[in-house]
This record gives structure tokens, sequence and C-alpha cells, in this order.
């Protein structure tokens, strides 16, 4: 008979001591918390318990309820062997020692059957009718992306598993290493998109190799599995399934760098090349909708009131009170006249050793006009300060809406508004999405230099510069019909206040002269290379 009496009596410090035991265990987990398929749990609970008045008092709705859907969650050790993420304690109180053990003992034979992500603040109910009952506190509450549910974004991790499991089977050790260290080498166009990729396979291999077991192979990559970006988790249907093939097959380098830099092509590379469809379209509009997010697509440019963090700033001369008098500028005998910095060649350096041995005296920077075309930016931001995060890099709890672009082949310096012989730089920063200590290599590494009066006279083609490889994964479903959107809705504000510039990027050659005056001198420093 089942009830919903816990104890005899309403206070039972044994159970108390444990319940508390539990929770201390759970809050203390860091990992991943994964279902298992454990099954029988309550019976064992109860089983344990050899006096038959004492499991009577065990005999609870509320109990039963919690042990069948929380007792069988589990973490995964290094050594690859599930570990009970509620009943891994020591010392509990002697009445619950054997059904402690029971508990243990089914967990760890039990097999992962997906992650475990709940929106529940407490597991269980603490307390019912004046008893007390198993319940824990959580320590990771799933927070949904708008879109997907903790159940269905927890489904989604089951297939990537999957996804992942396949693509480990498929591609050898050696083959994932060997692309690793292509694109380490830079040996490869927009290598940084899936360096971390590759890295991750590779990790990956090496981890499941050091267990032993088929099934403590598949827990370590579940739970690698858990915690990787998404877009790591579907191996075959990423751009890194086109380098893993070439190496696979037997490609020259020849053939597999110019098969990759086609489909890295930045016209291409994440872009959708088709129209999207009236279903997709419709989709779109409900995804919008139900995320709060219409009016995140409206872009504008970006002025220096949104740059959130500077390498360099010029520094201001304080002001010379002006001398009176009608021979003021006579320069009297025995004082000698200023003379101007003399210039030596421009000196060849690195732009890192630019940054560590110059720029923090530099008081003023001009750029000389580069020859040709080249890498200028110009910046973008959101039109509405309030409208939903929509960048990998821009987040409710620290809001960064800024992002750039720039045209493929380069522009001329009067495509940017600039002419001349030397532009004053206003500032120097790094790329938006390395503002406020963020981390996004796929992105690659980078700083822009920004000019004084520099805007984009092409405004863009009448886009919005929204692209697909900088939004968040939830948009990456509706990327045909943001691209859409973007190509049929220009940037607002533009004029004299926009910020734009020049990109030096890590990997790049440069050709750049910069000329830095530093107290009264003045010298000149080719910058080549980034180190």
């Amino acid at each position: 008979m089942i009830t919903d009496q816990t104890h005899a009596h309403p206070v039972d410090s044994a159970f108390d001591v444990f319940v508390a035991q539990i929770n201390d265990r759970f809050s203390a987990l860091t990992g991943p918390i994964f279902e298992t398929d454990a099954t029988e749990l309550f019976d064992a609970y109860l089983q344990a318990c050899a006096d038959p008045a004492e499991r009577q008092k065990r005999t609870c709705s509320c109990c039963r309820k919690f042990i069948e859907r929380f007792g069988g969650l589990a973490t995964v050790g290094d050594d690859g062997q599930l570990v009970p993420a509620l009943w891994d304690i020591e010392d509990v109180p002697e009445p619950y020692r054997e059904a402690l053990v029971a508990l243990q003992r089914k967990v760890r034979r039990a097999s992962i059957s997906m992650p475990f992500l709940s929106g529940e603040a407490v597991f269980g109910k603490p307390e019912k009718g004046g008893w007390h009952h198993f319940a824990v506190k959580s320590g990771k509450v799933f927070a949904s992306n708008g879109l997907d549910n903790a159940f269905q974004a927890a489904s989604a991790r089951r297939q990537a598993f999957d996804s992942v499991r396949r693509a480990l089977d498929e591609y050898t050790p050696s083959t994932c290493a060997t692309a690793l260290r292509l694109l380490k080498d830079d040996a490869l166009a927009n290598s940084e998109a899936a360096l971390g990729q590759a890295q991750f396979l590779v990790d990956l291999h090496a981890a499941r190799d050091s267990v032993d077991g088929q099934q403590g192979k598949d827990n370590i990559v579940y739970r690698m599995v858990a915690t990787a970006p998404t877009g790591f988790c579907h191996p075959r249907s990423s751009m890194i399934a086109t380098l893993l093939d070439d190496i696979a097959t037997g490609k020259s380098f020849e053939e597999a760098a110019a098969s990759w830099a086609a489909k890295m092509h930045p016209l291409r590379y994440l872009r959708p090349q088709a129209a999207p469809t009236a279903g997709a379209i419709k989709a779109a509009e409900a995804a919008f909708e139900k995320l709060g997010a219409g009016t995140a697509l409206q872009r504008r440019y970006a002025t220096m009131a949104d740059i959130l963090e500077t390498v360099w700033l010029p520094k201001t001369a304080p002001k010379q009170e002006a001398k009176g008098g009608l021979f003021a500028s006579i320069i009297p005998k025995g004082v000698s006249a200023r003379t101007t910095s003399m210039m030596a060649p421009a000196t060849v350096m690195t732009l890192d050793k630019f940054r560590r041995t110059v720029l923090p005296d530099a008081d003023k920077i001009e750029m000389a006009a580069p020859a040709g075309r080249t890498s200028f930016v110009a910046l973008t931001s959101a039109v509405h300060a309030d409208a939903r995060p929509i960048l990998q890099w821009d987040n409710d709890s620290q809001r960064n809406p800024v992002a750039w672009y720039i045209y493929h082949g380069g522009s001329s310096a009067s495509d940017f508004n600039l002419c001349g012989g030397f532009y004053e730089v206003t500032a120097m920063t790094l790329p938006p999405h390395a503002w406020l200590g963020q981390v996004h290599p796929q992105q690659g590494e980078g700083i822009v230099l920004l000019l004084k009066n520099a805007r984009d006279l092409r405004k863009c083609g009448g886009h919005s510069a929204i692209f697909p490889s900088c939004l968040k994964g939830e948009f990456h479903g509706f990327r045909s019909t943001i691209e859409a959107y973007s190509n049929t809705n220009s940037l607002a504000g533009f004029g004299e206040d926009n910020v734009a510039g020049l990109l030096l990027s890590k990997g790049d050659q440069y050709q750049v002269t910069l000329r830095v005056t530093s107290g009264d001198q003045v010298s000149d420093y080719r910058l080549d290379r980034w180190d």
C-alpha cells in the first residue's frame, strides 16, 4: 500500500541528515549530469530495509516519485564509469546504509540514456502534510534560449552524441590529427573557423582511447559532447568533413587545399545560396515572435559611443598658455630655436612588437595611405538598445551588439571617404567579438585602427550586414531568411559620426606604415605581420 506518509513521526533526524547529505553531494557537482536506464530504484530502496515496520514507514508516494525520477541520475568519471549523482556519499546514518549501497549498485550498472536538463529549482517536495520527503535544490536551472525547453535541448544533445560517435568511428585519430596540424599551421584559408572543432575531435579520440570497454568510451564521449559548442557536435555536416574526407581518401595537399578554399570562400561559407522558401519565412516569423526578437534585425552604423573597449587612444596634449606682447614670437639671444625631429627610414616590425614597445608611449598615430585595395571595415550596432541579443558575443547580462563588415577583395581609401597621404588614427580596438574578455576563436584575431572621417560611402550596398557566422545558435535554422532580410534592408544612421578603419588580422601579411608621435619625437614604423 502506498501512502503519503514517510515516517511514523514528522521528525526523523537520521532521514533529515541523509537528505542533507544528498543535497550537499548534488550541489557540489560541476560536470554534466545524465539520465540513465536504471529501473526499480524505489523497490531497491525499500528491499534494503529488513525491518517490515521500517519499510512501511518508508513507503511514500512523494519519495517514490523522487527516486524513480531523479534517483538514476549520474555523472561520468575520468575512467568512463558512471558515478551516482545523488548517492555517491559516505558516512550516511546507519538506517540508510544498505539502501544507499543498493541504489549505488543500480546506477553504476546502468547506461546513459540522455543528458539531464531541468528548469526546476527544486527536485521533489521537501515537505508535504507535515512530513519530510526526499528533495534536492537544483544547482543548475536550465535557461531556455526561447525556442527549446529542457527536454528538447537534452534530446538535441542526445542526437549530437550519435553524430559524434559515428564521426569518431569513421575518421581515425591519425586523420583528425592531420587535419588539426594543417589548420594550426595556417596552411588552409580561414583555418580558425574549424580549428576548434578539429581540436575537439582529436581530444575526443584521446579521451575515448584512454578508457576500457565500449560503454566507458561512450560515457566519455557523452561527457564531452554535453559541454561542447553545438557547432562542434555534427562533424559530418560541418565544413571540417571536407578536409577529413580528403585526408582519409589520400588526396594531395594541393587538392585538399583547393577544395577547402572553394567551400570556405567568404561569399559561400555558412551563406545561403538560394532564397528562402515560403515555409522557411513563415517558420522564421513564428520563431522571432516567440523569441521576442522582432526588432533585433534592425541595424545601424556604430559610433564612438558604441566602442566598449580600446587598445589605444590618442593622448591629449596640455594646453599652453599664450604669451602676450607684441614681440612674443621673437626668440631671444641664447635661446635655441626648437628643431624638428630627425626622421629615420621606417622601422619594420611585427604588430605584436609594436603593441609592446611603441604603443604605450604613443601620443598620436597616423596611418599612411595604403596602396591599392585593402581591408577597410565598418562597424555596426543595433538600432534598438533593448533588442534581443542575436550575436554570439552579445548577452543580456553583458550587452555588446556591435559587429562589423568587410568587402571581399578589399576597398580603396576613397571608398571609405579617405584622401591624402596620412590618416589620423582616433583609436585602436580589438574586433567587437573580443571585447569584455570574450573568446570566440572561430572569428579570428585582429586589431582595428579606427580612422578620422572614415565611413563606407558604398553604404554596404544597401544591406544590413547580418551574417550567419556571427549569429547565436538558436538563429542558425533561419539563416536563409535572416540573410534575405539583410540583403533587402539597409543600415540606418549613415553619417559623419560613423566609426570605420583598417582591420589587421592575425595570419595576414601587411604593408602598413604608421607615423607615431611621442612627445616631440616622430618615427615611422612599417608593420609587416602579426607576430
